[in-house]
């Protein structure tokens, strides 16, 4: 049975729901590991100020309550209750300020159609033209809020009832990208030191948790991090050979 984990994000308790997902996944062969950030409750005010999002507090308790884990798939619910926030907002906060750089992301809406419909209608107009019929087109600012709903990394956007079996499809095929499986793996051993034999000799006594912060958050550093391994793999392996 293979180990995953997900988070969901949603204003509303989904605690049958995730029990369901949870005895659905064990059938399908998934050990499944899913928890809930109930960002927008009004109960849960760790993450609010004056009954509102608050990006800073959301980050902060992110952190607080995941530290070290490394999600394979997060669902964000597009309607958070709050005027400000939606779950497109709150997804591109999370990859402005690299939190679960390298999961994977959807955004689910029990109400997707409308939402598009909401862009969409208030910003079409109709482009005249001397020689050739009128015809419809959407205004600059429609077309910004579609491209919001593309450019932040969203691994797809669906309706709420498909959320739990479009979750299932994606942790059966098991697409992870190379950095989110080095840093599971770096995050399950947080406390683990590495000893020097590293060529970057950065790297060198640095804990398996520092080198997953550093992949989280340094480019540089963390492509010299992924360099090394590779290298590192090859040559143990063709002295193997």
């Amino acid at each position: 049975m293979i180990k995953r984990s997900c988070l969901i994000i949603d204003n509303d308790d989904q605690t049958e729901e995730i029990k369901q997902l949870v005895r659905d996944a064990r059938h399908q062969g998934i050990d499944l590991d899913c928890r809930q950030f109930d960002v927008g409750n009004t109960a849960f005010t760790e993450v609010l100020s004056l009954g509102k999002i608050d990006i800073d507090k959301v980050e902060k308790e992110a952190k607080k309550r995941y530290h070290n884990l490394v999600f394979d798939i997060i669902a964000f619910d597009y309607e958070l209750d709050d005027e400000d926030i939606n779950g497109v907002e709150l997804l591109r906060n999370f990859n402005n300020r690299r939190l679960f750089r390298y999961t994977p992301k959807l955004v689910y809406s029990g109400v997707l159609d409308q939402v598009l419909r909401n862009i969409i209608e208030p910003n079409l107009g109709i482009l005249k033209t001397a020689n050739e019929p009128d015809r419809a087109i959407i205004k600059q600012k429609g077309l910004g809020k579609i491209k919001s709903l593309i450019k932040y990394s969203v691994h797809e956007y669906l309706d709420r009832d498909d959320r739990d079996s479009i979750i299932l499809k994606f942790l059966k095929d098991d697409i992870q990208s190379t950095e989110l499986i080095v840093t599971q793996a770096l995050r399950l051993y947080p406390d683990f030191v590495f000893e020097n034999n590293f060529v970057t000799e950065k790297f060198n006594g640095m804990s398996y948790a520092e080198v997953a912060d550093v992949l989280d958050n340094d480019d540089i550093l963390g492509v010299e991090f992924k360099r090394e391994i590779i290298q590192q793999v090859i040559a143990y392996l063709t002295e193997k050979i």
